[in-house]
């Protein structure tokens, strides 16, 4: 019997349970791809507090301070710079303002006087926040996996969370694949993508929706002493690592399950992406693909996580809909939820986040 079982090994399900060890509760995280087996190691490995909401924004500044706590090699402070005409930056730009994080505002001229490498037409400016970083998602997992070891969580991969047992008010079991069975006096569900097929299997359904979505690994020759960078004019953002660029075009496609496939992208993305890059950075020769990625997001039709209560289980919280933004999300809200979930603790704003709002009455039950 464990105090708290997480399931999920991704990054939600490992800040989650790094949160519970911190708190002296005895932990299990239970995923069968085990340790970033699933869509994390597949994010870009952008970290940026340069989003639209304050929500947002102090979420990402929280991960970023978690990040930086849990681990040490996976991640550079490059900063991040977005670019675009000032209209499109300027909800960015209150954001960071409620917040109280400082930025620069720079025209074209400021901007190439700092990166010489940019290509930046005279309309253009930048917002530069110094403190985002750069992340390799596949050296993060490697670093949370030690982390969770030296806390001592028990980890359970091989066999995954394929149902849940319930009472009138509470989870008392999870089933696995195996037909083992494992019992914790509080859950958290963390699968990402897989969260809807597992409370399906309850007769609980949530209104989500699935894209796969589209990243690239790009060899440029030669390392550049450039930030990480969203390109709102031409729709690109990337991040250095190295010799390479990681990123690409706000790509994806819809899908009926989640996609962990090696296929290529299609190929009009790789080269609309990298013809976009061009337009914006001065390199000595083309890029070189050495990576695609392609992983699953989980969406909400109004874009907003789901984070609380489930419906009427006192004992499980979930984590959910992070859509394009889990890495950068996901290690607050996991955080956070034990806190909520085992210390009582109400963060009234996420209450736009509720469950409540997406969850309805599976179908085969109406």
């Amino acid at each position: 019997m464990y105090d708290i079982a997480v399931l999920g090994g991704g990054v939600v399900g490992c800040f989650s349970a790094l949160r519970a060890a911190e708190l002296g509760l005895r932990t299990v995280l239970i995923d069968e791809r085990g340790v970033f087996g699933g869509a994390s190691p597949r994010s870009a490995g952008v970290f940026t507090v340069q989003l639209d909401s304050p929500i947002d924004v102090k979420l990402v500044a929280k991960s970023i301070e978690l990040v930086k706590k849990y681990t040490r090699r996976s991640w550079r402070e490059t900063g991040f710079l977005q670019i675009g005409k000032e209209y499109a930056l300027r909800e960015s730009m209150e954001s960071l303002e409620k917040c109280g994080i400082e930025y620069k505002l720079l025209d074209s001229k400021e901007i190439l006087d700092r990166w010489p490498e940019f290509v930046v037409e005279p309309e253009l400016m930048g917002v530069y926040t110094k403190s985002d970083l750069s992340a390799e998602p596949k050296i993060l997992g490697c670093e949370l996996r030690e982390a969770l070891n030296e806390m001592e969580v028990d980890i359970v991969e091989k066999v995954g969370a394929v149902g849940l047992d319930f009472g009138s008010s509470e989870v008392r079991h999870v089933k696995l694949s195996d037909g083992s069975r494992v019992s914790a006096d509080y859950y958290v569900l963390a699968m990402g993508s897989w969260t809807s097929g597992l409370l399906r299997s309850a007769n609980l359904e949530t209104e989500t929706f699935l894209l796969t979505c589209f990243a690239y690994r790009l060899d440029l020759g030669q390392e550049l002493n450039i930030p990480s960078f969203s390109d709102e004019y031409l729709h690109t953002y990337w991040r250095p690592w190295g010799s390479t660029l990681v990123g690409g075009r706000y790509d994806a496609e819809f899908s009926e399950t989640p996609d962990l496939s090696d296929v290529q992208p299609p190929s009009k993305s790789l080269k609309m992406s990298i013809k976009l890059l061009l337009r914006r950075l001065k390199l000595p020769s083309k890029p070189i693909l050495v990576e695609h990625m392609r992983g699953p997001c989980s969406f909400t039709s109004d874009g907003m996580p789901i984070f609380g209560h489930v419906p009427s289980l006192n004992n499980a919280f979930i984590i959910d809909g992070l859509g394009g933004y889990g890495l950068m999300r996901g290690p607050a809200l996991g955080y956070l939820a034990v806190d909520a979930l085992i210390q009582r603790h109400d963060f009234d704003e996420y209450r736009v986040y509720s469950p409540f709002r997406i969850f309805k009455i599976a179908k085969n039950n109406k």
